[in-house]
């Protein structure tokens, strides 16, 4: 009972990733810290993990692109205190994640809206 309640809220979570990208579809990316205040005024309140273990979610599913540190012009290994590689700065809504959010492909059971 409690991991359905779980896997409702985050699919819940995970629709409120994609409304929230839909708003910001012309922009190359929405960073992290963005839209983790965005939907911590839907009173949606996520860490930078929760965040992450979404967005790769939704990657895998091609519902958004993520950005890396490592992606990001400059970005250099062999500096101290840097970012991990893999800290996703940014997330962009693609096509497929717009037409989902408009009900024009399959549901995933695991994305509400």
């Amino acid at each position: 009972m409690m991991a359905e309640v779980e896997q409702q809220r985050h699919a819940q979570e995970r629709g409120a990733i994609i409304r929230t990208l839909k708003e910001d579809f012309r922009r190359a990316m929405t960073t992290a810290k963005v839209l983790l205040g965005a939907l911590d005024a839907q009173g949606i309140s996520l860490s930078p993990e929760g965040l992450a273990f979404h967005l790769r979610y939704l990657g895998g599913q091609e519902f958004v692109t993520i950005t890396e540190a490592q992606d990001m012009p400059g970005y250099r290994r062999d500096r101290p205190g840097r970012q991990k590689p893999e800290t996703i700065i940014g997330a962009k809504l693609t096509p497929k994640g717009l037409q989902l959010l408009d009900g024009a492909i399959e549901e995933d059971p695991l994305v509400k809206f």
